[in-house]
């Protein structure tokens, strides 16, 4: 019996029922590689966002008397 999901995407994603075996590897072999792209474009983000925070200026406006002897 098969299991129902919420998750309209789940028949989507489903492998077809008359898939064959090299079929199904290449399959795999395509979502390991979509997998290793996305995981790089998402270093890449992180990088890039760090890279970012390095960067930032601040700038420091002190208030006060001029001849406060500090």
């Amino acid at each position: 019996m098969p299991v129902s999901s919420d998750d309209p995407l789940d028949e989507v994603l489903r492998p077809p029922p008359d898939e064959t075996p090299e079929q199904r590897e290449l399959r795999l072999e395509r979502e390991a590689e979509a997998k290793r792209i996305s995981l790089a474009i998402d270093a890449s983000i992180k990088a890039e966002r760090q890279a970012r925070r390095k960067k930032r200026i601040v700038r420091l406006l002190l208030l006060g008397q001029s001849e406060s002897g500090m």
